[in-house]
């Protein structure tokens, strides 16, 4: 999470957090990361008045891009190893245990067992989930991307959301509504490279008719509220680098 004297930032893994991030720091003195991937429920009350903003990212293609972002580099986590079942599932075995996080009370008992109590948000690359935040998820029927939307965000009605497939013009719309856009800001925002990649093919190919189907189900909520649908891959682009 980042705070400034004019907006809060709270960061949802890879949805082109990286990118506004250096934004961010680049054009508002006032800021300073307060947390690494703090939820909004831990905002400090002094700055509980200023807009919030986050991003979201079609769940279909979240599920990739992390598997991807996390394995092999994360391997030994808490949370890939039981995803991976130790290295023996790859995508659609690590995405179907992801999805149902909170139906299964036998896995679901054993990845808490591996959690913190406390999380340090100082800290990076450390499990930054604790056991109570996801007893949470039991009987609730939704998917990981479900569950880390909901915890990051909270209430989000008030929230302005970049979503990830339009980062760079949502970005400067929500700084022009608060009065904080520039011509400086703009083009750099227009002009600089995306941050923190993935490299992996259109995400529609690494899933099975009943995988896709599964993440409709168990992220339901978020793909409603924002529209997203389980797109076919461009037929003139096989591969596609995403933040």
């Amino acid at each position: 999470m980042i705070v400034t004297d004019k907006f809060v930032f709270v960061h949802f893994p890879r949805t082109g957090g990286t990118f506004i991030t250096d934004v961010i720091m680049r054009f508002f003195p006032s800021a300073q990361e307060i947390g690494y991937h703090l939820p909004r429920f831990l905002l400090p009350n002094e700055y509980s008045h200023l807009p919030v903003l986050g991003a979201v990212r079609n769940p279909w293609e979240f599920y990739v891009s992390w598997y991807y972002h996390v394995w092999p580099r994360d391997a030994a986590t808490p949370l890939t190893s039981w995803l991976t079942e130790n290295g023996k599932q790859q995508f659609e075995g690590a995405t179907r245990n992801a999805l149902n996080l909170g139906t299964h009370n036998g896995r679901l008992d054993a990845l808490i067992e591996k959690l913190p109590d406390e999380v340090d948000y100082c800290k990076r690359n450390i499990p930054n989930i604790t056991k109570d935040a996801l007893r949470k998820i039991r009987g609730t029927g939704v998917g990981y991307y479900t569950f880390r939307f909901n915890h990051l965000f909270g209430n989000a009605d008030e929230l302005f959301f970049c979503r990830q497939e339009r980062l760079r013009a949502d970005l400067i719309h929500f700084l022009e509504r608060i009065g904080a856009a520039t011509d400086k800001i703009r083009a750099h925002i227009l002009e600089s490279e995306k941050k923190n990649t993935a490299d992996h093919s259109h995400y529609s190919s690494y899933y099975t008719p009943e995988l896709a189907e599964l993440v409709s189900i168990r992220d339901r909520a978020v793909i409603e509220r924002f529209g997203y649908t389980f797109e076919p891959a461009p037929t003139a682009q096989n591969t596609n680098m995403n933040p």
